[in-house]
């Protein structure tokens, strides 16, 4: 290969990394924590305010912690410069709350989930949930997760066959690896997990109606929940897309 074109595919690498996946029609839902949120002052820490959703105007992801948890400013790299991002607690619970809406249950579509990631080996634990709607009780959850500093994504709900649920998981920790990008998509029968630019697992059984009254909590199950799941690490550009 060329040292044009190895250059190309190193730029096209970067870039999906960095932004993917790029702003699309099917966005229902894109928190990019540009912003400070409403009613604080940078960098924080925040216990309330909230953060506009770019994908559809008018909707937010509201701050909610249980103390002594907080969320406060992070950055992240960013081309030649650097993005505004999130750093969630070491102690104490802290969530990015979004109202449940219709257009955030995928139903029987296909959806995409993703987030930018950074975590040390410090920050792992047993359980770190990134984005979510619905707890693994529900009868209908999606899910992007962290466990042990391996990303993992869970659906759950009606299948052809009644209650059906489906979970994958990396073999790997991306602990102290820097930022990177995580996502969760369903196309069809067939569930896939990507860790930067690389598909890491897929799994057939996907076929299922994933329709949930729950609100989507960004960072954890919810504020001051026993057993959790809190993440403790920092998280950027947090994406729920179908269709």
């Amino acid at each position: 290969m060329s040292a044009f074109a190895l250059g190309v595919t190193a730029l096209a690498a970067a870039v999906l990394v960095d932004t993917a996946p790029a702003y699309a029609a099917t966005e229902q839902l894109r928190l990019d924590f540009d912003a400070t949120p409403t009613g604080q002052v940078e960098p924080g820490p925040w216990t309330s305010g909230c953060f506009a959703d770019v994908a559809t105007l008018g909707d937010s992801g509201c701050i909610a912690v249980s103390a002594p948890g907080a969320i406060s400013r992070a950055t992240r790299p960013s081309g030649g410069g650097a993005s505004p991002a999130l750093a969630f607690p070491a102690s104490g619970s802290a969530v990015v709350q979004v109202p449940d809406a219709a257009n955030l249950n995928p139903g029987s579509q296909d959806f995409t989930i993703s987030a930018l990631v950074k975590v040390t080996t410090g920050q792992v634990t047993s359980g770190a949930n990134l984005i979510q709607k619905g707890v693994f009780a529900d009868p209908a959850q999606w899910k992007l997760q962290l466990d042990n500093g391996k990303p993992g994504c869970r659906i759950a709900g009606a299948g052809p066959d009644g209650a059906a649920s489906l979970l994958i998981t990396a073999d790997t920790s991306i602990a102290d690896q820097g930022w990177k990008f995580v996502q969760c998509k369903r196309r069809g029968d067939v569930l896939s997990l990507i860790v930067g630019s690389e598909t890491v697992k897929t799994a057939t059984g996907a076929t299922m109606t994933i329709t949930s009254t729950a609100k989507v909590n960004i960072g954890a199950k919810g504020p001051g929940l026993s057993n959790n799941d809190q993440f403790r690490g920092e998280l950027d550009n947090a994406l729920i897309s179908i269709g």
